[in-house]
């Protein structure tokens, strides 16, 4: 299964989620899903074809601009290796991806990529289910020919809303930052007091309101 992720003509994006039809007109419709903050609601119904029409100006009102989906087992070392650079620790690349092998957090995760509509992957991360309303990210990395592009923070904000839908019901996000933490920021995220910082310099944050229970803060203070 795989989602589409939207522009809208005005800027904000959008998760496709799936196609309805109207009950009585029989007329498809897109669910779709806001993947930035809105008060008013997070999921909308459009007729499909205004949905994939174009605006009074003349632009289309929803552009597609990636495609997400699982990431399935013969890409797991692609995927991996866009993370060597950052987390190699002198291995060649082999050693590294073959040390997932036996990694816990990935065997038990499931993961996620971006790709272009031709195909090419342009991120993933990894995703930990550890108890109802609980999810940990981990492994976030982009192909380093298409980092500083956003493209992981897109695929985070889809991931993250995609899941809250799953679960309908509270969902709170954790994660270890190793890079500049206003990038987990602009996503919901926010540093962990001092008492829960154990891995320095990566930084532990979490989405929601602080501080965390006893049953959630056992999972940061062992790296998940």
């Amino acid at each position: 299964m795989s989602w589409t992720l939207h522009r809208h003509a005005k800027g904000n994006p959008y998760l496709g989620l799936t196609t309805a039809l109207h009950s009585e007109s029989k007329e498809p419709h897109v669910v779709y899903r806001c993947l930035y903050a809105n008060d008013l609601c997070q999921d909308w119904i459009r007729p499909q074809a205004m949905f994939e029409g174009v605006n009074e100006r003349g632009e289309r009102r929803f552009e597609p601009i990636a495609r997400m989906r699982i990431v399935q087992p013969e890409e797991v070392a692609t995927v991996l290796a866009f993370g060597f650079d950052a987390w190699g620790d002198g291995d060649d690349l082999t050693t590294f991806v073959a040390r997932y092998d036996d990694n816990p957090n990935h065997l038990r995760g499931t993961r996620y990529l971006l790709e272009t509509f031709d195909g090419e992957i342009l991120c993933n991360l990894n995703t930990l289910r550890f108890q109802r309303g609980l999810m940990g990210i981990a492994s976030v990395a982009t192909a380093p020919h298409h980092r500083r592009q956003g493209w992981a923070s897109l695929l985070l904000r889809a991931v993250m809303e995609l899941l809250r839908l799953q679960e309908q019901g509270p969902m709170r996000f954790l994660l270890f930052s190793e890079v500049d933490p206003a990038i987990y920021r602009a996503c919901g995220f926010r540093e962990l007091p001092e008492g829960n910082q154990h891995f320095k310099p990566s930084i532990a944050m979490a989405t929601g309101d602080f501080p965390l229970p006893s049953d959630e803060v056992r999972f940061v203070t062992r790296y998940f």
